[in-house]
């Protein structure tokens, strides 16, 4: 019977443990591989238990063993818990990064590195020339998607140029253009900064700080803060001479886009109650120019009066013209789109999908989205009455479908899928098809029913961008691809190996023919190549 007991329980143990391993790959989403070392230790522990009961030897002999290697590994942990300290994640995947206490914490001061230049940066007339406004997150309809290129996509007889490259503080911002002027947002020690640029030779034009303001200085690690990182999050608006930003803490500007000078100020979560997102408010300012308002997120969640999703605001003045509660903001940007003939916001929430009436902030129509876990990409309009959303950590995709009988609005899901995992990217649409980063490899699922298509190159969490047919992908790791997509995949065409060197999460900007990257740590700007028939 001992006999038995013995392989049966070792059988047991490596049928369990197999399980687990299996399980946690069957869910595609790189955020369970915390669980593999978990199931590796918890697997040594099963292992030492069976050696306790079953090992060779009289038990007596099997004791002294047992217990000095369970006090090794108890003496691991501790040293560990002394020795290091945890500085956020080493990439998308949530995986931990570890500094030994005595080594220099990796503050939110600017990197101190010169700016470097090219020679082209100094015909500043050529370049304006190239380039061409881009004044909200994801392009003119905030979705990623170009209907054209205005650049050449063969990169391989004409490379890319890089005009400058310079230091810049934490944050996961990208850039703004008007005129002469990039904009983006930074974490300049502890206060959140508006930084803005000269687009042909990187130097600063201007920069206006909220001082004693860091996400950091207001989030606990245990709510998760620290795994992201610091800096602000969101990427500011241009409107005709003003910028409009928002920080991770929730602190709305209103700048003169000529000085920087603060023209109005409002604290989202101060003002309305509730408190910011675990991750730092992200969602981009929304300007509506009928009502002479711009939109900003509010709260994490809505709990009774306290706290709102939306506050219109004056654009002249700050003031506010009417808030929409909901039930918290996502990390997502709202959009405007007309849906049988009403234009109206569109907008990913906490834990639902609705359309809000940009006039009045009421609410035209809500479709349930549940899911605790953030959501990040922005919503596509599919055809004329159908909405795609995407997400991670088991959320999944949805095409909920709209409909309106008179004055009655309702919502019905098409189908849900797990295909398309877009966990801090925007999937596009092209030609009956979603492409995007599911769980950082490039992939395109059917807009009819769903279904995968095509799943290969590994880019990471990254960022992408759609030119028609061909796709822009700021890869995790720092360099940028382009390539051609369609029924046979992907095909690479150009490649900018040494655009950034660290882990990147920032959407790039393409204005014109001006390419702008950055991280939380440097940022580029390159003259991409004209076309053929330029």
């Amino acid at each position: 019977m001992k006999t038995f007991l013995r392989y049966f329980t070792l059988l047991a143990i490596v049928l369990l443990c197999a399980g687990a391993v299996l399980s946690i790959t069957s869910t595609g989403m790189t955020m369970m591989n915390w669980m593999y070392p978990l199931v590796a230790l918890a697997a040594l522990f099963l292992l030492g238990l069976w050696f306790l009961g079953f090992g060779p030897g009289i038990f007596k002999t099997r004791v002294k063993p047992f217990f000095i290697a369970l006090g090794c590994f108890l003496l691991l942990g501790i040293l560990g818990v002394l020795l290091l300290r945890y500085e956020g994640s080493t990439s998308g995947s949530s995986f931990p990064k570890f500094r030994f206490v005595w080594e220099k914490p990796d503050t939110a001061e600017p990197i101190a590195e010169p700016l470097v230049q090219s020679d082209l940066s100094t015909d500043e007339r050529r370049i304006l020339g190239a380039a061409a406004d881009l004044k909200t997150i994801f392009g003119p309809d905030r979705n990623g998607i170009w209907e054209a290129p205005s650049f050449a996509t063969d990169w391989s007889t004409t490379q890319p140029k890089l005009l400058w490259r310079r230091a810049v503080g934490k944050g996961w911002s990208s850039f703004v253009v008007a005129g002469n002027r990039a904009i983006t947002q930074e974490q300049a020690g502890d206060a959140e900064r508006v930084l803005c640029l000269n687009i042909a030779t990187g130097k600063e034009i201007w920069h206006y700080d909220d001082l004693e303001t860091r996400l950091l200085l207001i989030k606990e690690e245990n709510a998760g803060a620290r795994m992201g990182g610091d800096g602000p999050r969101a990427t500011p608006r241009i409107h005709e001479d003003k910028v409009y930003a928002v920080g991770a803490t929730g602190i709305a500007n209103c700048l003169s886009l000529e000085t920087g000078k603060k023209i109005w100020s409002r604290h989202m979560i101060d003002e309305f109650g509730g408190e910011t997102q675990r991750w730092g408010i992200a969602n981009a300012p929304l300007v509506l120019p009928e009502l002479k308002a711009v939109l900003f997120a509010g709260t994490d969640f809505v709990s009774g009066k306290s706290g709102v999703t939306y506050a219109a605001l004056n654009l002249e003045s700050g003031e506010t013209k009417w808030t929409y509660q909901g039930e918290g903001a996502s990390y997502a940007s709202p959009r405007i789109l007309t849906i049988h003939g009403v234009r109206q916001i569109v907008s990913v929430n906490r834990q639902s999908v609705s359309g809000i009436a940009p006039a009045s902030g009421k609410e035209i129509w809500r479709h349930e989205w549940k899911g605790q876990f953030p959501k990040v990409g922005q919503p596509h309009l599919v055809g004329e009455n159908r909405i795609l959303v995407t997400a991670s950590y088991g959320v999944g995709t949805r095409l909920i479908e709209i409909s309106k009988d008179g004055e009655g609005w309702s919502t019905d899901e098409v189908w849900n899928s797990n295909r398309m995992k877009t966990k801090f990217s925007s999937a596009a649409i092209h030609k009956g098809w979603a492409w995007g980063l599911d769980e950082g490899r490039l992939a395109a699922i059917s807009l009819e029913d769903g279904t995968k298509t095509y799943k290969k190159e590994k880019f990471g969490f990254g960022q992408n961008l759609l030119f028609c047919d061909h796709i822009l992908i700021q890869s995790e790791k720092g360099p940028v691809v382009i390539g051609k997509i369609g029924p046979e995949g992907f095909t690479e065409t150009g490649r900018i190996e040494d655009a950034l060197s660290s882990m990147t999460w920032n959407v790039p900007a393409v204005a014109g023919r001006i390419l702008l990257v950055r991280n939380d740590r440097e940022a580029a700007c390159y003259l991409l190549p004209k076309k053929r028939q330029e």
